[in-house]
């Protein structure tokens, strides 16, 4: 069945960031639906858009990496043909978290004080912040990691980088550079650290990841990285890791 997306409004969206303290009182009040919203408001929250999709439901089960991958995949199915203005833009996650998936936004993160409304619920229209948003992140982890070109498994390394801690930092680590905006640099990336993670393990750090990011934006700085292959990024990055971890 096809719905219309929704956005919240302008007023509700600035209102609830305005009082996120009170929302996430409301959150925690009420872990089951949503319908405290409109009451809080005192107004209808969302607009409803001309885009069609096909509906959808969101896995809500205890495994976290199973719910990230599952969640992140029919994100991407569903949402991948709307317009960037729509997938960039806050309101309209919003009106995932607050109405369509509600309780899987509660349980996709610890709700231990209202930083995480203010941060993660209802943060601001820039990349990082949609990037590490609640629901947003399962959406956007997909979409840099998804490979059309990969004939076995086109979300091999969209598992990978939902499967753990380690694998969490390194999509941390591509939300914070710009260099992370280029799909090819990302697959890169995500495939060295992998790479690195079975053949070191613990060994290879948070802070050998942090200069896996860095050995990729100096390439970017003295060549046209853009028209690099991913297997060519790839490359450069492993025998930089080896020479690095091998001293």
């Amino acid at each position: 069945m096809e719905i219309n997306i929704k956005m919240m409004t302008e007023e509700a969206y600035a209102t609830l960031q305005k009082n996120y303290k009170e929302v996430y009182q409301n959150i925690k009040d009420h872990p089951s639906d949503s319908t405290w919203l409109p009451m809080f408001l005192g107004f209808e929250p969302y607009e409803t858009k001309k885009y069609l999709i096909e509906d959808f439901d969101l896995n809500d089960s205890d495994d976290y990496a199973q719910v990230a991958f599952d969640n992140g995949v029919t994100l991407y199915e569903h949402l991948n043909q709307l317009p960037r203005y729509v997938l960039c833009n806050q309101r309209f996650w919003a009106w995932i978290k607050f109405d369509k998936a509600y309780q899987e936004a509660i349980h996709s993160v610890e709700m231990k004080d209202e930083n995480i409304v203010k941060e993660w619920w209802l943060g601001k229209d820039s990349r990082r912040a949609l990037m590490l948003g609640v629901i947003s992140r399962d959406y956007f982890r997909t979409e840099i990691s998804v490979d059309d070109e990969n004939n076995e498994d086109v979300y091999e390394d969209t598992k990978y980088l939902t499967s753990g801690y380690h694998s969490e930092r390194a999509y941390r680590a591509l939300t914070y550079r710009n260099i992370g905006m280029l799909k090819n640099v990302d697959l890169a990336f995500i495939r060295a650290n992998r790479w690195a993670y079975e053949k070191y393990g613990s060994v290879f750090s948070i802070d050998d990841m942090q200069m896996m990011i860095k050995d990729a934006s100096k390439i970017g700085s003295v060549i046209l990285i853009d028209k690099m292959s991913v297997n060519d990024i790839y490359e450069v990055l492993i025998k930089k890791c080896i020479r690095r971890m091998e001293l």
